[in-house]
């Protein structure tokens, strides 16, 4: 690929088989021993209250596991006698699955989870003592402890331990930075353990990060600490090669893009000018409408006029079930008069290219790009291997299948794609595990939908097996409801698969950037660049695989200004590690 040096397996200096994703995770979970920088980090825990700041992959929920076995004699007996218990504090449900699986893997303690706020807000005195008596280590979303808290289910002086993940979430509008409001400054109140890949939130000058870290290490009550031997820490931080693509402009040669442009400004235009009295502007009859069409737009600039026709079909079927449902009359007219702009947006599309199949010429270069990289991965033909007579005697117990099956959304047309045996490579010669992140959950829908046509016309993609996955975590005043169950389950099972290897490609909003467990990665992809130091830090952990590349697609008008943005993430890259480990004692607080 012209202008673009991917450092893949296959170009590797040490050999294909050197560095693929699946090599990294042949050791067992609960054969673990502990490294040297988490030991350190250990102690510091055990001493006083901490926050541990290490990158993405680094085994931040491991301290904590350890730090639990180490004080798990306060625990261990009778809950109405003297023993304690233990919080694992999550952001989200899909973490708390995560954290308890690892106390459960690297210990013998048994373990509760509670993510129902509706369920668990319910309960009884006596259902929640029988939850104590039963689990040492409880594992729950924000927002039930702070129920539980408020409501005096747990007092204080019953925990000994409270590990927040995702802790530099306590220095925003976040029901962590309630939960610390309870806190007493004597000495009753357990023990505190953040984990955070990042203390950023939003977009922060070098000069400021001191000021940052004291900020949060006077919410939490802790010491903000990380290793002080950084060269061990960097053999298993990730070190991806960092790429920044410029992608050059759209030539809208047909017309078409500006056409639908133009509906779609003029239908917002429209529905931003009526002038309807409601009492929350949240709850407007428009305010449904203005955020499809937004959505559509922001389809059609970004991924071009074909991915814009395939998220107005989904949106129109979104579209029926609110018509379906809606009783007032003013609502469902602008919900027609929505269902109507997208129909339109589909029938202009339908003059210039057939939607059955996937035509080029209508995707913007992001797109042309992102293909041409995922190109750099196909797989390796058989007589191509160096090590023949290892691949031959591999054990077969050490790898699970590929699998070109998949689940589709209920907003997409399920379809089997039928490959020949002879096109579909061994596990072992299949290179790729990557992640494609966007901002927008329609984004991730059209882009997995057409990375699929793709396959389906270039048998060079035929070894994708792509799926996405959307989502939000649990925000102040958000409990989980059934809907959202739902939506979980169904992540949870694109996660499994991915996990799995079923997958080999996730498009993903930023659900993962941090707090989910997934393959170390040997391609990340920025389709929508990084608007802050903590998305880019956590997107770039992900490319954890020893040879493993970060790429960060750039419109040509927005390259100048990253560039800008960028130089600022490498200072703070370089800042971050001097102040967490030579002037921990001075940001003391």
């Amino acid at each position: 690929m012209a202008g673009l040096k991917l450092v893949t397996p296959a170009t590797s200096s040490m050999g294909p088989f050197f560095g693929l994703p699946w090599q990294q995770e042949a050791i067992h979970d609960n054969i673990y021993t502990p490294r040297k920088y988490q030991v350190e980090l250990l102690e510091a825990a055990l001493e006083h209250n901490t926050i541990v700041c290490l990158n993405t992959g680094s085994g931040k929920t491991f301290i904590a596991v350890l730090l639990t076995k180490e004080l798990s004699h306060q625990i261990r007996g009778q809950y109405q006698g003297n023993a304690k218990r233990t919080v694992f504090l999550v952001n989200s449900a899909m973490s708390a699955n995560q954290q308890a699986a690892a106390v459960r893997t690297h210990s013998d303690l048994q373990v509760g989870e509670y993510t129902e706020m509706e369920e668990t807000s319910v309960w009884t005195n006596h259902q929640w003592s029988e939850e104590m008596n039963n689990n040492q280590v409880l594992v729950m979303t924000c927002h039930i402890f702070l129920h539980v808290l408020k409501n005096q289910i747990l007092p204080l002086s019953k925990i000994n331990l409270v590990v927040f993940d995702d802790c530099h979430l306590a220095i925003t509008d976040h029901p962590y930075c309630e939960i610390m409001k309870l806190f007493d400054d004597n000495n009753g109140s357990p023990r505190i353990l953040g984990l955070t890949a990042s203390i950023l939130n939003g977009n922060c000058d070098p000069t400021d990060l001191e000021q940052k870290i004291q900020n949060l290490e006077q919410v939490l009550k802790s010491n903000a600490e990380t290793a002080t031997d950084l060269v061990v820490l960097d053999r298993y931080a990730s070190q991806p090669r960092e790429v920044v693509l410029d992608c050059g402009p759209y030539l809208d040669k047909n017309g078409l893009s500006s056409r639908l442009q133009v509906e779609l400004d003029e239908a917002l235009d429209f529905l931003n000018e009526c002038n309807i009295s409601i009492a929350r502007e949240d709850k407007g009859p428009t305010v449904i409408s203005r955020q499809i069409l937004s959505d559509c737009r922001a389809v059609l600039q970004v991924l071009g006029p074909w991915c814009a026709d395939k998220a107005a079909g989904i949106m129109v079927r979104e579209l029926q079930k609110y018509i379906k449902h809606e009783q007032g009359a003013i609502n469902r007219k602008f919900l027609l008069f929505t269902d109507t702009i997208l129909r339109k947006v589909h029938a202009l599309c339908e003059e210039h290219f057939s939607p059955a199949s996937l035509d080029l010429k209508f995707v913007t270069p992001k797109v042309l790009r992102l293909l041409e990289i995922l190109h750099e991965y196909k797989p390796f033909e058989r007589q191509q291997f160096e090590s023949v007579e290892w691949y031959n005697n591999r054990n077969q117990d050490n790898y699970v299948s590929w699998s070109d099956s998949e689940e589709e959304d209920d907003d997409e047309e399920s379809e089997t794609k039928e490959r020949p045996e002879a096109n579909f490579p061994s596990p072992f010669t299949n290179i790729l595990c990557g992640i494609i992140f966007v901002e927008r959950r329609y984004t991730a829908v059209v882009l997995n939908r057409l990375i699929k046509e793709a396959g389906k016309q270039d048998p060079e993609l035929a070894y994708i097996s792509n799926n996405f996955i959307t989502g939000h975590s649990i925000g102040k005043n958000q409990p989980r409801n059934k809907q959202m169950e739902v939506e979980f389950r169904k992540q949870e099972e694109v996660l499994r698969k991915f996990r799995a290897h079923e997958t080999n490609l996730l498009i993903a909003t930023s659900i993962v950037e941090e707090g989910v467990d997934i393959p170390k990665c040997n391609l990340v992809v920025r389709f929508d660049l990084p608007t802050e130091y903590r998305s880019y830090v956590q997107s770039k952990g992900r490319a954890r695989a020893p040879v493993s590349n970060y790429v960060m697609l750039a419109d040509s008008e927005k390259t100048k200004c990253f560039e800008s943005d960028l130089t600022t993430y490498k200072a703070i890259e370089k800042v971050v590690p001097g102040l967490r480990t030579s002037s921990v004692p001075m940001l003391a607080t």
